[in-house]
């Protein structure tokens, strides 16, 4: 797997790990945004590059988490295992979405070019294409969400913020 432990002195995995959380639902919005015909070519095919960079977004995102997992050794294990093994689904969830969102943006943007005529596809090839670009995009999102937050949770564990554990929060003295 490709690394990428650093970016200008900062550990690279918080920095990359922001392109698959905002790119892989966005490409999931623009999914279903696509169900309304007027748009559907237009937003497919954005959504298959979202939804493309985004998978991409995940793999760089593992690898630099694997650097950053070996620099933390002392960090608690169980939340750190959650994590990773909340990544790897990730990585699946959104490949897969990748793949049939880029291939229903293909069939659209071709069939609308006629250029799919001579294949004689049936008439519910689209309709599917799209529904399972909108049940994957559903779980590619879920699982870069799950693994987002037994990140966060690995990091935050034990910090409180100001105003928890009985101190009191603000400035109404």
């Amino acid at each position: 797997m490709f690394a990428l432990d650093n970016i200008a002195g900062i550990p690279a995995h918080p920095l990359i790990v922001h392109i698959p959380v905002v790119l892989v639902p966005l490409a999931f919005l623009l999914v279903i945004v696509a169900s309304w015909k007027r748009y559907r070519t237009q937003l497919l095919i954005a959504a298959a590059i979202a939804a493309g960079i985004g998978g991409i977004g995940v793999l760089l995102a593992a690898g630099s988490g694997e650097g950053l997992q070996r620099a933390r050794e002392g960090a608690v294990r169980q939340l750190v295992h959650d994590h990773t093994e909340a990544g790897s689904r990730a990585q699946g969830g959104a490949g897969v979405f990748a793949a049939i969102v880029i291939v229903a943006a293909a069939e659209e943007a071709l069939r609308r070019k006629g250029k799919l005529s001579k294949l004689k596809l049936p008439k519910w090839v689209p309709s599917t294409l799209l529904a399972a670009s909108i049940v994957s995009g559903a779980v590619g999102a879920y699982m870069v969400y799950d693994a987002g937050h037994t990140g966060a949770k690995s990091v935050w564990n034990g910090v409180k913020a100001k105003g928890e554990g009985g101190e009191r929060g603000g400035d109404d003295d």
